[in-house]
């Protein structure tokens, strides 16, 4: 049965990856997307050919949803700001349950936030709230992208938390196996 589960966890967690990889080559395009579309509208401008007045309110939108669907990623490639110090100095098996502990603490503060953006969400959605912007997009849409990424921050941390737990299996039957 456990063989079973796990296989289900494997596969799970490689779609979760491809899911997540998807949405960081977006936030990509749309970096690049900005990159090219600031100097042009700055060249439309100076030319006096007009200008694309929605620009920046897309890309605040883009940067938006960016930071946060991105985020996952980001959680899994171990590029954010993180004190390893704590963790390098105790024993390894210590040190391996603490990272568990605290991945665990960061699904728990996440799905905690992932609810609040999903009762958001119901609000805006039931009120019909709307921005006071020239590009109008209905605040629900918003946090649903909180809500949406909080969900996968927090699977990207249990998924943490098991990698750190098979992690210390691996290390255990390493010891066994040289007699320590």
């Amino acid at each position: 049965m456990s063989r079973q589960t796990g296989s289900f966890l494997d596969r799970f967690e490689a779609g979760f990856n491809k899911v997540i990889l998807f949405i960081a080559g977006l936030v990509a395009i749309s970096i690049g997307f900005m990159a090219i579309l600031i100097p042009l509208d700055l060249l439309i401008r100076s030319l006096k050919w007009g200008n694309m007045p929605w620009l920046y309110e897309g890309i605040e939108y883009a940067l938006y949803f960016g930071i946060f669907l991105g985020a996952p990623w980001v959680l899994q490639q171990g590029a954010h700001v993180r004190v390893d110090v704590l963790i390098s100095v105790l024993p390894k098996q210590a040190g391996a349950r603490l990272e568990q502990i605290v991945d665990v603490s960061g699904a728990l503060l996440c799905a905690t936030l992932c609810y609040f953006g999903l009762k958001a969400t119901v609000y805006h959605f039931v009120e019909g709230t709307l921005p006071d912007k020239l590009l109008v997009i209905a605040n629900w849409y918003l946090m649903l992208g909180f809500a949406v990424a909080f969900l996968m921050l927090t699977i990207e941390f249990l998924l943490r938390a098991r990698r750190a737990r098979d992690n210390m299996a691996v290390d255990d039957a390493q010891t066994e196996r040289a007699g320590f």
